[in-house]
Order: structure tokens, then sequence, then C-alpha cells
């Protein structure tokens, strides 16, 4: 194996250990854990590089029971999917009249008081206070499209979290069944939804590569290795993790001036739950983590590249000169962003997060079949060029620094 050159080929190869779900907390996962440190334990090894396993517990809402029965004017039980997070009902459900409120808008949703109401796609945590604050008592959110045949009918697993009251519960439909319901004129539903916490165990998977010269500046490179339960999750985010791979098999050869951490973390699907356990995890370490280098999204041929910047606006401008030495097209974007990067960032530490343009993601099609070694390639080296122009400099080139505006919206993010 020549560790000094990235491989796309190699990469693939890694990926193709883990065609299968690793839903955090299950067997699967733990699996997956099991072969990312085997790996780990066969090809990366010498002075000065160390491993741990770091086990941690989270809670998640587990669905006991989930249902939407028409009762006026006609009689019909259709099969839903319960939204995590939002509470259970009453015992026997509620039932309430039942109304087709379309995107939300203001007018609809003069209407909605003491109703369950459907909206077209889906119910995050903005939307669930404007429907509870417009009155409704219950919620369907919409899934899947008007060409789904087979296993596709079944309606998506949502979630919502993070929220200090559940007045309201919820379900999804699969959009063909969204359509009887309006053609068929339902107008008084039955909603039962009844869900309990469960915890569960998860771990995160770090290998450390102690700096030659500049050992007291911590660089990180993660990704998640989690998929959700609808599929095996390659371009979301095995093919993460693999990227995470080449760059810690290049840097165990090509020695670095500063502290690399490569971190593959469990739970991200849950809710950043490996991400936030390691950054409290190492609280007092934080302050030597000059930048956080995520992956989440890659490996597939056809789309664009994404660098999401959470830091000040010249850390784009220097990613930039990074990406145009590489001879890689990529888009910047100065925000916050929904993954493992955020946790950094929420607590000071830089960060990006590295995103490829693909196909399928949390579905059942989110497969090895369309991921190549040439998109890993590229992804691959675009990471390690900027990896090794932040290690080698003399002086680190940017503040570690997170604008409060960014810091605000991840204390609301978080909460």
């Amino acid at each position: 194996m020549d560790k000094t050159q990235i491989s796309g080929a190699r990469a693939l190869e890694f990926l193709k250990k883990f065609d299968f779900i690793r839903e955090a907390g299950t067997e699967g996962e733990q699996t997956a854990a099991g072969d990312i440190r085997d790996y780990l334990e066969q090809n990366v090894a010498g002075p000065g590089v160390t491993f741990r396993e770091e086990a941690f517990s989270f809670e998640e809402p587990g669905i006991q029971e989930a249902r939407l029965i028409v009762t006026e004017p006609y009689r019909r039980e259709y099969t839903v999917v319960g939204c995590a997070g939002c509470g259970s009902t009453p015992d026997g459900g509620v039932e309430a009249p039942f109304l087709y409120v379309e995107n939300a808008d203001e007018i609809s949703l003069s209407y909605a008081r003491g109703k369950i109401v459907m909206v077209n796609g889906i119910v995050r945590k903005d939307l669930y206070r404007k429907l509870s604050e417009a009155g409704a008592v219950g919620f369907v959110m919409l899934s899947g499209t008007p060409l789904d045949e087979g296993e596709d009918l079944r309606p998506a697993r949502r979630s919502l979290r993070g929220l200090d009251e559940t007045p309201l519960q919820g379900v999804t439909v699969h959009y063909r069944d969204a359509v009887e319901l309006v053609e068929q004129g339902a107008s008084r539903v039955r909603l039962i939804l009844r869900q309990e916490k469960e915890k569960k165990t998860s771990r995160n998977l770090v290998l450390r590569i102690e700096g030659e010269d500049r050992a007291d500046e911590i660089l990180t490179v993660t990704a998640h290795y989690d998929s959700v339960p609808e599929g095996p999750g390659a371009y979301d985010n095995m093919a993460g993790a693999a990227i995470v791979m080449e760059l810690c098999l290049y840097f165990s050869v090509h020695r670095p001036r500063r502290t690399m951490e490569f971190v593959w973390f469990g739970a991200e699907e849950k809710g950043l739950f490996g991400s936030l356990d390691y950054v409290v995890r190492h609280q007092e370490e934080l302050q030597a983590h000059r930048f956080n280098m995520n992956v989440d999204l890659a490996g597939q041929t056809i789309g664009g590249t994404v660098i999401g910047v959470t830091g000040e606006p010249a850390v784009c401008q220097i990613l930039s000169g990074y990406a145009r030495e590489a001879g890689m097209g990529v888009s910047f974007k100065n925000q916050i962003w929904g993954s493992d990067s955020n946790s950094f960032a929420w607590k000071g530490v830089p960060a990006m997060t590295l995103n490829r343009d693909g196909f399928g993601m949390h579905t059942r099609h989110d497969t090895i079949a369309l991921i190549s070694a040439w998109s890993l390639e590229r992804s691959s080296r675009l990471l390690a060029m900027v990896a090794s122009r932040l290690d080698s400099a003399e002086v680190f080139p940017f503040d570690r620094k997170v604008p409060e505006q960014f810091r605000a919206e991840l204390d609301g993010f978080f909460r």
C-alpha cells in the first residue's frame, strides 16, 4: 500500500467494506467502528501515533405506535411514520377536523385552530412553533413523489430535536396518500402517536499524529460514519469517512508539523452527538485547536463541490487560494453548516465542511453504486492540500475566531 500518495481507488475499496446500515446505537454501527479500528491498527503506526475509542451515551425517542385514521366522511387508516421528538398524544389519540394548509401560508393557518393540519414537505422547529401558535392540535407531513413504487411508498422517518415544549404531535404520510386525503375530502381524522426515550451507546474513533515542531497546535480532520436507518449511507457519509482515512494514511507518512487528529464520529445523524461529546470531553484542550476540517456528503461523480466555512471571511479567501493551487473548482459559503463542524465552531474553533452535491441522501438509494474513485480522489486531494498548507505554515494564516453572528446562530441551533 503506497501511503505517500492519495488514492481514490484505495478509498473506494475501503468504502466497500461498509455496504450496510450503520444506524447509531445499533449493532451495525458497532460493527463499522470495529472495522475502522482494525483498519487503522493494520495500516497506521509509528512514533507519535496513538489511537483511542471514546464511547458515549445518548437518548432518542423510540416510536411505539403511530396511526392516522380518517373518521369522516369515510373511514380508512393510512400508513404513517411517527415524527420523533414531538411527544405523545393522550391515550386514544387526538381526533379533530382535518385541514390541508399547503405551504402553511398566513391565510391557510388562520383556519388551523383546533385542527389537525397537513403541510407540504417537512415540519422543522420554526414551522412547528408556527403551527402551535396558529392553534393546530396535530400535523401531517409529506414524503416521496407521485412516481414512487414498492418500498419507496413507505413514508420517510422524520424527527424534531430540542423542542422546549411539545403541544402537538405529528406523522409523515406518503405523497400518494396525501393526494387521496385531499381528493376524497377527508374532513375529520384521529392521530395517535406514542413514543418513549431510549438510551443508546455510540463511539468516536480518534487517531492522533503528534506534530513534530508545532505539537501544541491541533488540526482536526473529521467525518461521521453512522447512517440513517433507511439505507447504507455511502454518500452520507461513509465516503467522507473514507476521505478522512486517506488523509490519515497520507500524514502517517508525511509527518505533520502540527498535531493532527483524525476523528470518525458516531451518532451524527441523531443530532451531532458524537462531535458534541468530543468538544465537551476535550473542552480544556480546545484552546489548542486551530481549525476543524470536516467532510459530510462526498464521492458522487456528478455534482458541485462546496466548502462551508464557519469562521472569518478571510478563511474563505485563504482556502480558495489553496483550492486554486490544487486545481479544483469549489464554491464557498460563509455560514454555519448542519454537520459536525458546527460543534467545533460553537466552542470557538473555526471550522469547515467539505460537501459535494449528490443524489439519494437519507434514502435506500444512497449506495456504493453511485460512488466513484475519481470523485473520492479529487475531494481527498483537495482536503489534503488544505490540511498540508495549514500544517506547514510558519505562522498560522488566520485567527482562532468565530464571528459573534455565527456564535449566536449556533446557540440557537443547539438549543
